[in-house]
């Protein structure tokens, strides 16, 4: 131990104190020697501060071999903190390091086993086949829906065979009572399908108008609706409402009962169009032309003619020549004859089906 100059406040201090008592520079371990003028400097310092030599900074392990040089003249053999603090801190940091990582690989082979799990689960909503019940709880014997998959297939294999009975003899009865049955069954879609085409199988059956609105209130989405619906209006435009029916019994029996009897040409011009596209196999008939037809069944003994139109009397709507809508007629006509020979027939019946156009003229008629 010798007694220097204290580099940095220059008063005297040992070069084995810890500290200078004076400014509280670290002193033991801390110096080295100018070969200039052999006077004690600071590691730190790269000049003499007394006569300016260029000096080398100390390294780390020269100022660790310095710092037990020190503690081996002082009888410490401690070992230097700041090595010992680099290897705690490093292996520290490693085991963190590894942790994180194998935990990180944990956590997501966890993450990605339960996410899988789920979805197989949730696909499970769509399917009632019971091989994928079955491969699920056989796949997760330890998942948290084990429970109910097996609850539910247990469910599904009692569905399944009734089922089986079911589609053996389906009508609507059978798949209402096992819609009612199973209500929570995949299979609902499908019941309600099979319901709705046999549904318009009976309306198409009927093919009136009524029909196809009792089908589209029971299916206002179903998969015939559109056809349904075009169905319903077509029949709607083709309805005979009881007015029309009533005009074209009138103008039938005053073309008959008054024109046709009366033989009156003007009565047969306010019944037909400027002529008639047929009239009993005649193309194109003017009133003269009827009115001639007329007076041929005239016989020598015939006074006169009288029509009664039977109660057998059917109208449709018809689309006629020029593509507007009309009326076809169907009905039985009776001839009451007026003879002077009361030996000879007096009645004959006809069947007579006739067009009128929309404006109820009649346009074609043919008489048997």
């Amino acid at each position: 131990m010798s007694m220097i100059k204290c580099p940095e406040c220059g008063e005297r201090v040992s070069t084995m104190a810890g500290t200078c008592p004076h400014c509280g520079i670290k002193i033991a371990g801390n110096l080295k020697q100018c070969p200039n003028c052999n006077e004690y400097c600071l590691n730190s310092q790269d000049k003499c501060p007394y006569c300016e030599t260029t000096l080398s900074v100390a390294t780390d392990e020269v100022i660790e071999q310095q710092e037990e040089e020190t503690a081996s003249t002082t009888g410490t053999k401690e070992k230097p903190a700041k090595k010992k603090n680099k290897t705690l801190i490093f292996s520290i940091t490693f085991a963190l390091l590894l942790v994180i990582i194998f935990g990180g690989l944990f956590y997501l082979d966890y993450k990605n086993s339960i996410e899988r799990e789920d979805a197989e689960f949730s696909r499970l909503e769509n399917t009632s086949n019971p091989e994928y019940y079955n491969d699920f709880l056989a796949k997760y014997p330890k998942s948290k829906h084990y429970q109910e998959v097996k609850e539910r297939l247990n469910v599904l294999l009692d569905e399944t065979e009734e089922w089986g009975k079911m589609i053996k003899n389906v009508n609507r009865s059978e798949i209402e009572k096992f819609m009612k049955t199973h209500p929570y069954s995949q299979r609902l879609q499908i019941c309600e399908d099979m319901i709705d085409s046999i549904d318009w199988n009976e309306a198409t059956k009927l093919n009136t108008e009524e029909a196809y609105v009792n089908y589209l209130n029971t299916h206002p989405d179903g998969k015939f609706a559109e056809d349904a619906s075009q169905k319903k209006n077509e029949l709607g435009l083709m309805r005979i409402t009881a007015q029309d029916k009533a005009i074209i019994r009138t103008t039938l029996e005053n073309f008959f009962t008054v024109a046709m009897s009366r033989q009156d040409i003007a009565l047969i011009s306010e019944a037909i169009p400027e002529k008639m596209e047929n009239f009993c196999g005649t193309e194109d008939a003017t009133p003269e032309q009827i009115i001639t037809f007329a007076k041929n069944k005239m016989a020598v003994d015939v006074m006169g003619f009288h029509y009664s139109i039977g109660d057998n009397f059917s109208v449709r709507k018809q689309t006629i020549s020029d593509g507007t809508t009309g009326y076809a007629v169907e009905f039985t006509l009776q001839e009451i004859i007026s003879r002077s020979d009361t030996n000879q027939p007096n009645t004959k019946s006809y069947q007579v089906s006739a067009l009128l156009n929309a404006d109820h003229k009649i346009v074609r008629m043919n008489i048997k």
